[in-house]
């Protein structure tokens, strides 16, 4: 069922916020993966505090969670398996740029002040992965942290997935949509090891996914899924999880290469091309790191 609400405004204020992520959702007693685009603060009267606060109360008590991704933790050996996405010798300057995983570490940029407004809220949980963390507010949010580990990071996702969840987008589009790094992991796509700082030691992360810039290409495909309402220039999106799963799971059996950027600079996604065509090679093991 799809259903596209417009609720035209040129500043959008705390109430208008909060009736369009109420009427995009699917499962109003169930969890939801939020997703904010950074921009969105300078579109909402109030700032990212009312974005919060809208969220607080479409949720109504139920439970939600965010990704707080932390990049910065990254480092790289001098040598390292191949196909891996990564030229090893060209990363080695941002190894001493590098900072040790840990509760209180901010996400990156890229995913605007929000992640960082949700981790001060009393009663937020964050899950331990030093890349590919989430934040999780409300009664599950210990359980939805849990639910990561080293070898499954998108537990979380997976976590939503059983719990009948949504997924819904303010003012983003699919390429902040890291719930289809999930469906990429149920098809079977290659996936890449990466390594970080944490506990005083360099983690290995196996699982570690590719590129999101082709995502954008799933939208014409979840249009029958997706409730919108337009806000001025912008709009709030929510799909189910499930058919958002269904749907995107399809596509990649019949396609394995759908939903790769088309950048021919992109060593991610040429190594999924280059996996699909020609199969998988030993990829041996890395260097020891400094």
């Amino acid at each position: 069922m799809e259903r596209t609400l417009s609720l035209v405004s040129t500043q959008v204020g705390f109430r208008t916020l909060t009736l369009a992520l109420e009427a995009v959702r699917w499962n109003s007693n169930g969890p939801a993966l939020i997703l904010v685009a950074p921009e969105v603060e300078h579109r909402v009267r109030g700032g990212i505090a009312t974005v919060l606060g809208a969220v607080q109360a479409a949720m109504r008590g139920n439970t939600w969670i965010i990704p707080a991704f932390t990049s910065r933790t990254m480092v790289y050996p001098r040598v390292g398996p191949p196909d891996n996405g990564v030229v090893y010798l060209a990363m080695q300057a941002a190894n001493a740029r590098a900072t040790f995983f840990h509760a209180d570490l901010p996400a990156d940029p890229e995913w605007g002040p929000f992640p960082e407004a949700v981790r001060r809220l009393p009663g937020t949980r964050r899950s331990e992965h030093p890349v590919l963390s989430f934040l999780a507010v409300g009664p599950q949010a210990e359980a939805a942290v849990a639910a990561q580990s080293i070898l499954d990071p998108w537990g979380p996702i997976r976590w939503l997935h059983a719990e009948d969840g949504d997924v819904i987008l303010i003012g983003a589009d699919h390429t902040l949509n890291v719930a289809i790094h999930y469906v990429e992991a149920l098809a079977g796509r290659k996936t890449f090891v990466r390594w970080a700082l944490m506990d005083r030691r360099v983690v290995e992360l196996p699982g570690f996914p590719g590129c999101r810039r082709g995502f954008g290409a799933a939208a014409s495909l979840l249009e029958p899924a997706t409730r919108r309402v337009h806000l001025s220039d912008w709009a709030v999106q929510g799909l189910p999880l499930e058919r958002m799963v269904q749907i995107l799971l399809d596509l990649l059996r019949r396609d394995p290469m759908a939903l790769l950027c088309e950048d021919p600079l992109c060593l991610l996604c040429h190594a999924v091309r280059q996996h699909v065509l020609y199969g998988a090679r030993p990829t041996g093991s890395a260097a020891a790191l400094p």
